[in-house]
């Protein structure tokens, strides 16, 4: 048994809230170069500043790439990260580097887990980007991709996303009971929102005939004039 081996089986053994990922192989991701880096990247112009803070995005998201592509686009590694630190979910989404548009989704369990982990830990409730939260106001949006661009465009605020397939749960909200909380759902979602959670919190109707993606870009875009 070699210690590769010997790490999956003790995995097992463990209580299944410590379970996570053991160890993700090398050659199963390049460098930084996904497609939403990339898109993001040609978002900005190549300006330096908004170049590093997309750095900056990418390491504190943890965003990965897989070294598979969809139309030569690397998929993007988005992972979902509690409080602890421990990786318990996410998906990889493949976008086009032109308009950024969605290609192809994968969850990230299927993706990756499956490769060297006999079993492991996995909490749906958790959001895109809930370990970065501080005390400050935070903005839930849908989609991954929303959340980064708020992120870039306006970065003292707390941008998480329920993600894209996804619905939002009362696990998820509770958490957030008596904090400084903004919703901002696309018009697929808002009846639900609303209806759920906008007894407790704001929940915005400004973006449910408005894109919400396209109004951050155009923020992005102000910010990048040299």
């Amino acid at each position: 048994m070699d210690d590769k081996e010997l790490k999956q089986i003790l995995a097992t053994k463990a209580p299944a809230y410590e379970r996570s990922f053991i160890e993700i192989p090398r050659d199963s991701f390049v460098p930084r170069h996904s497609s939403m880096s990339d898109y993001m990247d040609k978002l900005v112009n190549y300006n330096a500043n908004m170049l590093n803070r997309i750095d900056n995005l990418v390491m504190r998201y943890r965003l990965g790439a897989t070294s598979k592509t969809i139309s030569e686009h690397f998929g993007t590694v988005l992972p979902r990260i509690n409080k602890k630190g421990m990786i318990v979910g996410g998906s990889v989404i493949y976008y086009n580097t032109e308009n950024g548009a969605m290609l192809q989704k994968d969850d990230l369990t299927n993706h990756l887990y499956s490769w060297y982990a006999f079993d492991y830990y996995t909490d749906s409730n958790v959001f895109f980007g809930e370990h970065l939260c501080r005390d400050r106001q935070t903005v839930i949006v849908q989609e991954e991709k929303t959340a980064l661009l708020g992120a870039l465009a306006h970065p003292n605020y707390d941008w998480l996303a329920v993600g894209v397939g996804n619905n939002l749960t009362d696990a998820m909200m509770k958490k957030f009971i008596g904090r400084q909380v903004i919703l901002f759902p696309d018009d697929f979602c808002f009846d639900f929102w609303s209806d759920h959670f906008g007894s407790k919190f704001k929940v915005d109707d400004g973006f449910t005939h408005q894109d919400i993606n396209q109004y951050l870009i155009d923020i992005i875009h102000k910010q990048s004039v040299p």
